[in-house]
């Protein structure tokens, strides 16, 4: 059908298809209500799966190498079972950190003493900061960097 045929007639010349004869389809308040229906399951569905993954040990081990106020976000959603009305940047990041796995690396306060002193003292801030760098790149060698969380024990 092209738009001159369009013009010189309401229905299809070809196929003879004419919308006044179509049975009329159900309220749009009715399809509207469906689909409002539809998306609270979809949003309880996916409140119960990320509920159900941050219940898991591992999850719950990551939870603690969140930084506090991620963390506070996190076991807010969790006390309350429900997802906030505010779907922030902050609380996405926190979930995604939380359940792509982080990786825990303890130092020993002693370990990190020795690093630094390694080359001997005294030392000038350039030489330290190059020691703690090298010392930094040794304990996430092999890991994925934006995955690591250091804890000093």
């Amino acid at each position: 059908m092209t738009e001159q045929e369009l013009d010189a007639s309401p229905f299809c010349p070809h196929c003879k298809f004419k919308p006044a004869t179509e049975p009329p389809g159900p309220p749009a308040a009715t399809m509207l209500d469906d689909f409002d229906g539809e998306l609270d399951k979809l949003i309880e569905g996916w409140t119960q799966t990320l509920l159900t993954n941050l219940a898991d040990p591992t999850t719950k081990t990551n939870l603690g190498l969140l930084k506090p106020e991620p963390r506070k976000l996190v076991e807010d959603f969790i006390k309350k079972g429900a997802l906030p009305d505010d779907l922030s940047q902050d609380f996405i990041h926190a979930l995604k950190d939380v359940l792509s796995g982080l990786t825990k690396v303890s130092v020993k306060i002693e370990d990190l003493r020795a690093a630094l002193l390694s080359g001997g003292s005294p030392a000038t801030p350039a030489e330290m900061k190059k020691r703690f760098e090298e010392y930094l790149d040794q304990l996430a060698k092999g890991k994925e960097p934006g995955k690591v969380r250091i804890i000093l024990e």
